[in-house]
């Protein structure tokens, strides 16, 4: 069955500019979003991102040819459970939430039929400046240059892996592969601990005599770093997923407070000004990799996006359970 239908649940900043790209790559596609947020549905139209909006979440899948998820973490498996008997059996339900062991286990226990890959871009450099999430701050060039992680099952059908990869590269995204659980435990330290940290340093400020006072001076380091709490249903649903790997992180962030206390409490300011050098040298390190974002390690398919528009979802495997 040739491709003619795609969905996207999920009209923030990524559900939206996944239109909007889709838009500009391929033809003869209906794509259609859906979002539980009437506004949301509005403003990603208007912007051009969707032939069409649904507003019955069943009635969006069911139609889709590929199923494509960009929702938090601590809306997923709802979702699943929802979509689960209305997804049609050759259906790709491509899922792009954070969780990728947690939603392969969803869709095992949900999805009746139809194929489930995860996936998680892994934008370029230039995209991680805008802390916006709303679909008005979506582009169409917002995966250009960039990365998308595959995270399929052992047992995800080989058809349906291929399609996810070139799904990717419409989007403007080299594929790479992750296990699962490798995955969720290198994510607990960029996303997951970032929103705990968020929130101590918060709670920290708010306890304190005269915080209303002191928040009326917060400039963009306090909203900065303060700003991974507008997730803040998805951080507590990650934070105990895999627990132990959350501890761990936990841990490691409160040994380098533990040192930096001592060298503040010692006066110690050479040790304190270096330690704050050599992590700004770090940092201008990382993001100058970022920039050029070249961290494949796997060899992927050449797949050229225009065989997309003829490619056919009639899978023949076993679903992915």
């Amino acid at each position: 069955m040739k491709t003619r239908n795609i969905t996207v649940i999920g009209l923030g900043r990524t559900g939206t500019s996944v239109g909007l790209a889709l838009k500009r790559a391929i033809r003869d596609v209906t794509i259609v979003g859906h979002d539980a947020n009437q506004e949301r549905m509005q403003v990603a139209q208007s912007l051009g991102a969707f032939d069409a909006v649904q507003s019955s979440l069943g009635r969006a899948a069911a139609a889709a040819d590929i199923l494509i998820i960009t929702l938090p973490a601590d809306q997923l498996e709802n979702t699943l459970a929802a979509v689960g008997d209305r997804v049609q059996e050759h259906a790709l339900v491509l899922d792009l939430s954070p969780l990728k062991a947690a939603g392969q286990e969803w869709a095992r226990t949900y999805l009746r039929q139809g194929h489930f890959v995860g996936a998680a871009p892994v934008l370029a450099a230039s995209a991680l400046e805008d802390g916006r999430r709303g679909p008005e701050s979506a582009r169409a060039d917002l995966f250009q240059n960039s990365l998308i992680c595959l995270v399929p099952s052992p047992t995800a059908d080989p058809q349906a892996v291929e399609t996810a990869v070139t799904l990717g590269s419409l989007l403007g995204a080299k594929p790479f592969f992750l296990d699962a659980a490798e995955y969720d435990s290198l994510v607990k330290g960029v996303e997951t601990l970032p929103g705990l940290v968020a929130a101590a340093v918060f709670r920290a400020v708010t306890r304190s005599t005269g915080w209303r006072d002191m928040l009326r001076f917060a400039g963009l380091p306090f909203a900065v770093s303060t700003s991974a709490l507008q997730d803040e249903n998805e951080i507590a649903v990650m934070a105990l997923q895999d627990r132990d790997a959350t501890l761990r992180w936990l841990d490691a962030v409160l040994a380098e407070l533990e040192e930096i206390r001592q060298w503040v409490a010692g006066q110690e300011s050479e040790r304190l000004s270096a330690y704050l050098s050599h992590l700004q040298a770090e940092r201008e390190s990382w993001l100058a990799e970022r920039r050029e974002n070249d961290w494949e390690e796997h060899v992927t398919p050449d797949i050229k996006p225009l065989s997309f528009k003829d490619r056919m979802l009639g899978y023949r495997g076993e679903r992915d359970r």
